[in-house]
């Protein structure tokens, strides 16, 4: 067959399969790129028919394909009691003794941790986007700076937690237990927080906009705007 096929290829995620027929004669090319593509065709003798399709890759397909890695963290964890900077995404803990665990700046966006035992656990810098984590035991967690946008904390107990810094922008805090636990500077717009129990709590450089205190326990709180304690026995 005269003439010629070129690709030009730079930056693509996934599989690209091009299929060219020319009188008659097919040829499949099946390439795995790196990022984004562009595609050059050469001049060609004769008419032909190029067929491109692309098959995305991404960073959940990755994930997938390195599960025997995926499982060996999980098992160190669970064994040694720390995964510092682990890749847990997803990963279900309900129920799960992690009590001193170490998973500074570990990646657990969407765990689940519900009922889990996590007393003294150290999430410094961790990113809990979206976990769940409710009626999980966390009393003097250790969550400085640590990422909880939309996770779910109902009932949670983080007696003498210590949140410097965390992001808990709509996270969902009702009912929790969070008796002298420490807010400072973290964000909590958005937050639910009615029927939580706040005694004791200090929220005094915390950022509470659009925060849902409706029906909180507030005994000696220390909140933005001043000292509450009109429910104190």
């Amino acid at each position: 067959m005269k003439g010629f096929l070129f690709f030009f290829l730079f930056a693509l995620s996934g599989v690209v399969s091009a299929a060219v027929v020319s009188e008659g004669n097919s040829d499949l090319f099946e390439m795995r790129l790196s990022s984004t593509a562009a595609l050059r065709v050469g001049t060609f003798d004769q008419p032909i028919q190029v067929a491109v399709h692309f098959r995305p890759g991404g960073q959940e397909l990755d994930r997938r394909q390195s599960d025997a890695k995926f499982k060996l963290r999980v098992e160190t964890l669970e064994s040694t009691g720390g995964c510092r900077g682990c890749d847990l995404r997803g990963a279900d803990f309900d129920e799960a003794d992690l009590s001193d665990a170490d998973l500074v700046r570990a990646d657990l966006t969407a765990v689940k941790l519900n009922r889990a035992i996590m007393t003294d656990v150290d999430l410094g810098s961790a990113v809990l986007f979206g976990a769940t984590l409710v009626e999980t035991d966390l009393r003097r967690a250790k969550l400085i700076h640590a990422d909880l946008r939309k996770a779910n904390l109902q009932g949670s107990d983080l007696r003498g937690a210590y949140l410097l810094f965390a992001n808990l922008r709509k996270a969902d805090l009702r009912n929790a237990q969070l008796q002298g636990a420490f807010f400072g500077g973290a964000d909590l717009a958005g937050a639910r927080l009615d029927g939580a129990n706040l005694t004791e709590a200090d929220f005094e450089t915390a950022l509470l906009e659009s925060s849902d205190l409706e029906g909180a326990v507030l005994c000696r709180t220390i909140l933005p705007w001043g000292f509450e304690d009109r429910d104190c026995p």
